[in-house]
């Protein structure tokens, strides 16, 4: 199995949330990020998730994390960010990790109202971060970076 490319059907995956419990977290279009709180790149990545959200909002699009921590672990790493992503877990033995074939953190992966991939991105890419703001606000002139912001054009995960 490969990560699912752009028009691909994404594969079904469980998540859940801070208590165990299954949950939902698809509706109109979003964006799935899976992250480890000891990466260092899922650090670097964070704010700009964040942003995302924040470029979303009152929009058909969710940003999510899924963490392949716990929750309290999460939590924390949310806390420390100063951020307000919605997180859901992929616990240990990471099953929907497993199911996209999910080889490294950060993973990204913007999945349509339909159900198909529109982008799949590993690590960090600042030209695909940019492209996900656009969608994130139905907008061609979206800017995720802000001026004079000294931002890595890559960092693998």
């Amino acid at each position: 199995m490969v990560l699912p490319r752009p028009g691909d059907p994404v594969p079904s995956f469980d998540l859940q949330d801070a208590f165990g419990r299954p949950a939902a977290a698809g509706g109109g279009e979003t964006l799935y990020a899976f992250f480890k709180t000891t990466c260092p790149t899922s650090e670097l990545l964070w704010p700009y998730l964040d942003r995302i959200r924040q470029i979303a909002e009152g929009r058909a699009f969710r940003v999510v994390g899924v963490s392949q921590d716990d929750p309290d672990t999460a939590r924390a790493f949310q806390e420390r960010a100063g951020t307000e992503v919605d997180v859901l877990f992929d616990p240990a033995p990471w099953r929907a990790s497993a199911a996209l074939d999910l080889q490294s953190v950060p993973t990204l992966l913007l999945v349509g109202a339909d159900g198909r991939t529109q982008e799949t991105v590993v690590g960090f890419q600042k030209g695909a971060m940019e492209r996900l703001a656009r969608a994130a606000a139905g907008d061609r002139s979206a800017r995720l970076f802000r001026r004079g912001e000294n931002v890595p054009e890559l960092r693998p995960g």
